[in-house]
């Protein structure tokens, strides 16, 4: 080439132009970490014409030959400082959390590229040195411009030092002050610039650790796994082979067929460009390849959404992490197993990344810095992965990883939880619509129950007059009553009163109205009320809902003797009403000729014995006499509410009603609006 000659003191540059050619072209061929990948390449992209430059400077006959040479190769320098910032935020793991210092690093770069290239502010000449080849000459920015690869070199250091796991911290610190080491060797290279010597003469020494840097590299490429290799990028060893096959071509033209620079630049841009579409022709038709950990998520997602059972899903997710990414699952909580404050499951649905329990004293939390601190402090791993399905928080998988987690492999975690998401949805969702199908019948039933005892009912038995009057609550607490004439003419009464509501209070209280049914059927034997209690015990065994007993009061009232043999358990129990023989109807309610009624308790809370909720098994009994002109009235707990005097006021006042007494009663609960509870009152007088 003219103006240049050859001469050994290129030959260290040169030499390390060849190891940054073989560093790229081994990250290119390498399928894997693409965000590592384009750090590695983008590294050597940048230093390559750096090397080759210096290497033809020496050889340069002219200055400004050599200048032209040292700005170009000066340019790219500003961008080796955020090719390794990216490249160590990506080891590092915290890509995602500084996206913005690498993308400002780029973008500082970039500007002085073009400051280096349009200006002379950077490299405005050159200098002899002693060796006999030629260097820079510094300019008014050359020392800023230079010092920008040991700048983003620090930071990256000391972001990547704080965020790194303590498993592989020192294996990560002794691969980071390997690098220091070598650009402070780099970095004595400075001391030409403005001295025209160094310790070691006046040869630039920056081509050493430049190229122990570039093997460094080459090794870690094609022995560890810093890329998570998979295998051989085939569509690029194709393009990589198209190319050098188009600059062969290129050199046989113009060796032997061109004479005319524009036959041959035409010749060599048809050659290109036919070549170049044949390789991207090749890798558009051929299908792409994904990566190991691709096609195990792939398979993942696939097979998961046909399981229906959450440890099964937690199993294959943790087989996933295992074999994939080789992290270990402590625990995977779903459902009822998560115990969370109200903000922190806000904002883990809406942060759905995975966490390292080590970089949250980094992380802007806010005010769930607390919380998030003590779920990591009681968690059983170091990683904390939200499982969001829809922006709605399912579970929470505790996990133990021994190292920073790559973009790649935080993406498949983030992918792999999403699908486990929507999979522990579908569980629950199935699981609902399971209970809803085995509940269906028992709301059919208990509606129509409900509806059946809302209407008031009168009923006539022998001697006796029962009236009855119901309005139930939104959902039921299972009031309910039966009454039987006996063989005898005695008259056996049952009026229950569930402790738990809807469904369950309704089908407990069916349940028991259909033993009393069937225990006070005529039979050879009088019924007594032990029999009938006794009867009664052993039905509500089986109708318990949630531990809690259905609440009940018996009686067997005799027309003969005029008396009233009661069992209450649980219930607040009744009252006799009375006399009611001197009220007459013609004068206005509460109006009387005789003394005003009085009414007398049967159990219920005016019993000290009496427990609220107690089993038949314990029920207070007595016996009362039962006179002609009294009235036994039994309510429900929501229609006489926790004032047990109040009650009894009511009664005494309401007693002139007469055959209204039961609706009057209703009426007066009514007033409230409407009930929380259902109100019953059951009122039995003597014809």
């Amino acid at each position: 080439m003219e103006g240049l000659r050859w001469t050994w003191l290129a030959a260290p540059y040169l030499a390390c132009a060849f190891a940054f050619v073989s560093v790229g072209i081994a990250a290119m061929l390498t399928r894997g970490d693409r965000v590592m990948r384009l750090g590695m390449i983008g590294a050597v992209v940048t230093a390559m014409p750096w090397a080759l430059c210096q290497g033809l400077s020496a050889m340069a006959l002219d200055p400004e030959s050599a200048r032209r040479l040292l700005k170009l190769g000066q340019g790219p320098v500003a961008l080796i400082g955020p090719n390794i910032l990216l490249l160590l935020l990506a080891v590092g793991g915290q890509l995602e959390r500084f996206r913005w210092l690498a993308r400002g690093a780029g973008m500082l770069g970039a500007g002085f590229l073009a400051i280096a290239w349009g200006t002379d502010l950077i490299v405005p000449g050159v200098q002899r040195l002693a060796s006999g080849m030629f260097y820079l000459a510094p300019g008014p920015l050359t020392g800023v411009h230079l010092m920008q690869l040991a700048i983003w070199l620090v930071i990256g250091v000391a972001i990547v030092r704080r965020s790194a796991p303590r498993a592989e911290e020192r294996r990560t610190l002794r691969l980071l002050l390997g690098i220091l080491v070598l650009g402070a060797v780099t970095s004595a290279d400075t001391l030409l610039l403005y001295t025209g010597s160094t310790p070691w003469g006046s040869y630039p020494m920056s081509w050493l650790p430049a190229l122990a840097c570039a093997v460094i590299a080459l090794y870690l490429i094609t022995r560890t796994k810093i890329l998570r290799p998979q295998g051989l990028d085939r569509g690029m060893a194709f393009e990589l082979a198209t190319s050098a096959a188009a600059g062969g071509a290129t050199v046989v033209l113009a060796l032997f067929f061109a004479d005319s620079p524009l036959t041959l630049a035409t010749a060599a841009s048809i050659t290109w460009a036919s070549l170049c579409a044949i390789a991207w022709g090749y890798a558009r038709a051929r299908p792409p390849q994904p990566v190991a950990e691709q096609r195990a998520l792939d398979e993942f997602v696939a097979r998961i959404a046909t399981l229906d059972d959450g440890a099964q899903i937690a199993e294959r997710l943790t087989t996933l992490w295992r074999t994939s990414l080789a992290i270990e699952v402590e625990a995977v909580r779903w459902g009822d197993t998560m115990e969370l404050a109200p903000e922190l499951v806000i904002w883990l649905a809406r942060h759905a990344q995975p966490i390292a329990v080590d970089s949250l004293a980094t992380m802007k939390l806010g005010a769930v810095r607390g919380p998030l601190v003590a779920l990591a402090q009681d968690a059983r791993g170091g990683l904390l992965v939200p499982l969001v399905d829809r922006d709605e928080l399912v579970g929470l998988v505790e996990a133990t990883v021994d190292r920073a987690l790559r973009d790649a492999e935080r993406e498949l975690v983030t992918e792999s939880a999403r699908a486990t998401a929507r999979a522990f949805t579908f569980v629950a969702l199935a699981k609902s619509a399971t209970l809803e199908r085995e509940t269906a019948r028992e709301v059919e039933v208990a509606d129509a129950l409900r509806l059946q005892a809302s209407a008031s009912r009168d009923a006539q038995l022998g001697t006796w007059s029962v009236t009855a009057e119901y309005r139930t609550a939104a959902r039921t607490t299972g009031a309910g009553w039966s009454a039987t004439e006996l063989g005898d003419g005695r008259l056996a009464l049952l009026v229950t009163e569930a402790q738990a509501h809807g469904v369950a209070a309704a089908l407990a209280t069916a349940a028991l109205t259909g033993a009393f049914a069937a225990a006070t059927t005529p039979g050879v034997t009088p019924v007594t009320l032990n029999e009938l209690v006794g009867t009664m015990r052993a039905s509500s065994d089986g109708v318990i809902r949630g531990g809690e007993p259905v609440a009940a009061f018996l009686a067997i009232l005799d027309p003969r003797k005029l008396s009233i043999e009661w069992a209450c358990a649980g219930h607040p129990g009744a009252f006799l009403v009375g006399p009611i023989a001197g009220v007459e109807s013609e004068l206005p309610v509460g109006s009387f000729r005789t003394n005003r009624p009085r009414a007398t308790s049967l159990g219920g809370q005016d019993d000290a014995a009496e427990l609220a909720g107690a089993s038949l098994e314990i029920a207070t009994r007595g016996v009362a006499p039962l006179p002609v002109d009294m009235v036994l009235v039994v309510a429900s707990s929501g229609l006489r509410g926790a004032n047990s005097e109040r009650w009894r006021e009511v009664l005494k006042d309401c007693a002139p009603s007469g055959g209204r007494l039961a609706a009057t009663l209703v009426e007066l609960g009514l007033r409230n609006g409407a009930p929380a509870e259902d109100l019953l009152a059951v009122v039995v007088r003597s014809r």
